[in-house]
């Protein structure tokens, strides 16, 4: 009975990733959507290059660019997390769910970025960004503790990713009361992210946990 229960929560562990890269997918193609067309274009009469149609639509490009950068970062990110895990339950299947509906919400953000106020868009970005570390460290922890892990893996690298799924929800929040203060310090205060990933490390080793 014990047997077939793991079976049953490694295939559902199978059919997470598969839904997860199918959402990711789904991220790419709406990406691509977000590139200007001719017909939204200023521009009258006769035929239209490419080039000035982007050069037009420049924020459009921006907007295109960082979100595919997010999307890279968390798919690997998920993956990397993702590989430790050897099977899964119910709310380790939620989180991971409610990862991926928030990195729908940050492209969301980075898509109206440029139509709304910028304090508002840098705020957004942080509460998504937080949002999207929150959950993906809370099932990567659920999974540690519920014995959910591949065997094998040594105490001090499961540490350590913990710390680092952990850093950017928290570098996340300190952003965001920074996004209100002016576009370049909040830029600046993303730098947050090394010493308080130092932090958690020297935490972690207090503790007993090598690093």
């Amino acid at each position: 009975m014990i047997e077939e229960s793991i079976h049953v929560a490694r295939e559902q562990l199978e059919r997470l990733g598969t839904l997860t890269d199918c959402v990711y997918a789904v991220a790419l193609i709406l990406v691509i959507q977000w590139l200007p067309m001719p017909s939204e274009s200023v521009g009258t009469g006769g035929h239209l290059y490419l080039v000035d149609l982007f050069a037009e639509f420049a924020g459009n490009l921006l907007a295109v660019f960082i979100a595919v950068v997010f999307i890279i970062l968390y798919w690997l990110r998920n993956t990397g997390l993702g590989a430790r895990v050897d099977r899964t339950d119910g709310p380790y299947v939620v989180l991971s769910i409610l990862s991926v509906f928030f990195l729908l919400f940050l492209l969301y953000v980075v898509r109206v970025g440029s139509e709304i106020e910028g304090a508002a868009a840098r705020a957004g970005e942080s509460v998504a960004v937080a949002l999207i570390g929150i959950s993906s460290s809370a099932a990567f922890w659920h999974a540690r503790r519920k014995g959910l892990v591949r065997k094998g893996i040594s105490a001090a690298e499961l540490s350590g990713l913990q710390i680092e799924s952990l850093t950017e929800p928290l570098t996340a929040l300190i952003t965001l009361p920074i996004a209100y203060v002016g576009e370049l310090w909040w830029n600046l205060s993303w730098f947050a992210w090394l010493p308080l990933a130092k932090f958690l490390s020297r935490r972690i080793a207090d503790r007993g946990i090598p690093k």
